[in-house]
């Protein structure tokens, strides 16, 4: 018996042997560079990769893709050390040359080592965004080759930041990388209202189900979008994605997944002014809309201020927001540019709300006011909340001869709040703009037959 025990454990000891040989086999072969020299070689290839490239790489860079959108750069790196490079961060698209290293850190590494246009990314006086800039970086980690594309990363922002350097195509880097810069940075303008277009911006997702409206919600100092889908019983739905521009359109990311497909590359269409994804039949678009995607009830509390009495104040003196829209800046100046010959100027007006229907010929009351000429003063029905959550009021008539015999001064204003397809008032917290604040509570109101006019005021 203890013979049979010998023969089994003699058995055992052989076969794990074996096996113990096998593994040694297999480190040898997997292990048979040291950490440092496998990294030397990484080293190596990632110098090899960048200096190959003759008329260099088109770069896109998202420094942290949850708060932020991304920048293009042209980049050209030489054997002696040198980097040329342009981009579209801003105006000055001039090529530059500064130096940069391939090194071993705790991995491999980019380093961008003196001045250059990347180094705006982290600067942290940008203009707005004065103590945190775009949060981004000099040093990135070479991460992987992806079809062509050399992928790298910030370590801060591991999740949501990458470089994307990919072969430029071009026949000459110096001329063809500036004029790319130009166009990719002039794209940022299309995105933008303009002072005939809807202040309604949505993100419109078509597919066999039918359309999904978000509003878009862009920054456009931070270059990102935050959309908003809200359903029925008043449940919201966030997206979130950092834009970079291109010559041709834009790119999100994180790339949009909704339905079961992705989108990450939208073209402009210059004829609708809008930007056009399509993927496997379905399509994104980011347009201006006549209408918003949705509204909220805030007309029932902007109703029961002042028990149903709201006074609503807008003056330009008190400094801007950008909520007032562009339209609407264009009335106030070409109202100035033609008062200015007669030495009178627009000061401001007020509209006196009346929710509470009492049968008089002036329940609401719009007053317009100058300097150095009387104030014009026009009557309106009652407001009534209408059931798509805007309301409706009624121009009635001037207030006085004065009024009547000058109300073209004040035409585009009782346009704004006689608006026949309703009007569209929403809370916009305590007052606010670049000259300061109060904390009274402000409000904006569009008329929905001109979306392109929103005007944004207090209550007092």
């Amino acid at each position: 018996m203890k013979k049979i025990y010998k023969i089994k454990y003699l058995l055992l000891f052989t076969v794990s042997m074996f096996f113990m040989a096998c593994n040694n086999d297999d480190d040898s072969e997997l292990f048979s560079e040291s950490p440092a020299e496998r990294l030397a070689q990484r080293n190596s290839e990632l110098l090899n990769l960048l200096v190959s490239e003759q008329q260099g790489f088109k770069g896109t860079y998202f420094s942290k893709n949850d708060e932020f959108g991304g920048f293009t750069f042209y980049m050209k790196f030489n054997e002696d050390g040198t980097v040329n490079m342009t981009s579209d961060f801003d105006s000055q698209t001039a090529i530059e040359t500064s130096s940069y290293e391939v090194r071993i850190g705790t991995t491999n590494e980019l380093v961008f080592t003196t001045r250059n246009h990347i180094q705006k990314v982290s600067d942290p006086l940008v203009g707005g965004l004065i103590g945190a800039g775009f949060k981004g970086t000099s040093v990135f980690q070479y991460f992987s080759v992806e079809d062509g594309k050399i992928i790298f990363k910030d370590v801060r922002n591991r999740d949501t930041s990458t470089l994307i350097l990919e072969p430029s195509g071009f026949a000459d880097f110096q001329m063809e990388s500036i004029g790319k810069a130009d166009a990719s940075f002039l794209q940022r303008q299309n995105i933008l209202p303009t002072a005939t277009s809807s202040v309604f911006q949505l993100l419109s997702i078509e597919n066999a189900n039918g359309i999904s409206n978000f509003n878009l919600n862009y920054d456009s100092l931070r270059l990102h979008a935050k959309p908003t889908l809200t359903l029925d019983d008043g449940e919201v739905s966030e997206l979130n994605f950092g834009i970079a521009f291109t010559e041709n359109g834009l790119i999100i990311s994180p790339a949009l997944e909704f339905e079961g497909e992705t989108y990450t590359e939208f073209i402009y269409d210059s004829d609708a002014s809008n930007y056009v994804s399509t993927v496997n039949g379905t399509t994104a678009t980011i347009l201006f809309a006549d209408w918003p995607a949705f509204i909220s009830g805030d007309i029932f509390d902007i109703a029961s201020i002042d028990g149903g009495a709201p006074i609503f104040l807008y003056r330009p003196g008190l400094g801007s927001n950008p909520l007032t829209s562009l339209g609407h800046d264009a009335i106030v100046n070409d109202l100035n540019d033609f008062l200015g010959q007669f030495n009178i100027s627009f000061f401001d007006y007020i509209f006196f709300f009346d929710f509470n229907d009492d049968g008089q010929i002036c329940e609401g009351q719009l007053r317009v006011r100058f300097n150095g000429f009387p104030d014009l003063n026009y009557c309106f029905s009652a407001a009534q909340i209408n059931a798509d959550n805007t309301f409706q009021m009624t121009f009635q008539t001037p207030f006085d001869q004065d009024s009547a015999d000058f109300q073209f001064l004040a035409q585009d204003f009782i346009d704004l709040f006689n608006s026949s397809s309703g009007v569209l008032g929403t809370l916009e917290g305590a007052f606010s703009t670049d000259s300061g604040g109060f904390s009274n509570l402000s409000a904006t109101f569009t008329g929905l037959d001109n979306p392109s006019i929103r005007v944004y005021g207090l209550f007092f």
